[in-house]
């Protein structure tokens, strides 16, 4: 029954990547019309996660940011079909402006490893195919899942430019410090809420939220260097701003509290380069 289902979602993103950009754009806009007016459990959850971080904004300026948003996060689940199904040519096309390859360049001419920090913003996933088609050695951990179908097409489609798509495991984890020890680059999600043990509380947007502790483990082992990362969608609803950003002051520290606060310093920055295209359906604070 659920390889059945994988069959059909293949299907279904071959079809949506044959449709003209308008047409994808349209049905993007209708879907995200329907899901600001009936109540579901991520349009409540991105509604409060907002109030939550943006205490400034007015009830209309927090609702604008909220049905901007859903049109995003739509927009990027019909782009999936993109990324898994056009020419990987085809989709660094449409980023058409790159800012701050130069910070890139930089932290890796030191011959160190770099960590390439990409948030839960805009595009990320396009993120991963430019670092994975353009740079030699490179990694993206990712969360396994539980179908093993639906993990085979998801591994798949991420290393078909040769990078490694490497899963949150103990032996992943090992995969990523041996990249970094040999001066590759890995990209990390960094504000995923981290299972129990695995993180700690940190402010972010003024609000504690659990924060992975894994980046800055793999930075004291591995003395690597940190970039932000994000994808941000344009006006015109199909191309992109690949940005790259100079970590926070912090990022490497040895104590804890300092180090997250880096982290999540440089999440909240990714995120106001366009507030709305920030994920904030995610469940980064819990309950």
């Amino acid at each position: 029954m659920y390889v059945g289902k994988i069959d059909y979602l293949i299907w279904l993103g071959k079809l949506l990547a044959k449709l003209p950009a308008a047409m994808r754009l349209l049905i993007a806009k209708v879907l995200a019309r329907v899901l600001v007016l009936f109540p579901n459990r991520r349009r409540n959850r991105a509604s409060n996660n907002i109030a939550l971080c943006l205490p400034d904004f007015t009830q209309s300026e927090q609702k604008q940011v909220l049905r901007q948003h859903i049109l995003h996060r739509v927009q990027a689940l019909i782009e999936s079909a993109l990324l898994w199904h056009k020419p990987t040519a085809d989709m660094l096309g449409l980023v058409t402006v790159i800012e701050g390859q130069e910070i890139l360049e930089a932290a890796h001419s030191a011959g160190r490893g770099v960590i390439v920090s990409v948030p839960h913003f805009g595009q990320w996933e396009l993120v991963g195919l430019y670092l994975s088609a353009t740079l030699d050695n490179t990694a993206m951990l990712y969360k396994p899942l539980s179908n093993p179908q639906a993990e085979l097409q998801l591994r798949r489609y991420r290393e078909r430019t040769g990078g490694r798509a490497v899963p949150a495991t103990a032996s992943g984890i090992r995969l990523l410090l041996k990249i970094l020890r040999n001066a590759g680059y890995v990209g990390i999600l960094p504000d995923q809420r981290p299972k129990t043990g695995q993180g700690r509380p940190a402010l972010f947007f003024g609000q504690p939220a659990q924060t992975m502790t894994l980046l800055s483990r793999l930075v004291r082992k591995t003395h690597c260097a940190v970039v932000f990362a994000g994808c941000e969608r344009l006006a015109d609803g199909h191309s992109f701003k690949l940005r790259f950003a100079a970590a926070p002051f912090g990022i490497d520290a040895d104590d804890d509290a300092i180090a997250l606060a880096a982290l999540n310093e440089g999440v909240e920055q990714c995120a106001c380069w366009n507030l709305p295209q920030y994920q904030w359906s995610y469940n980064r604070f819990g309950r």
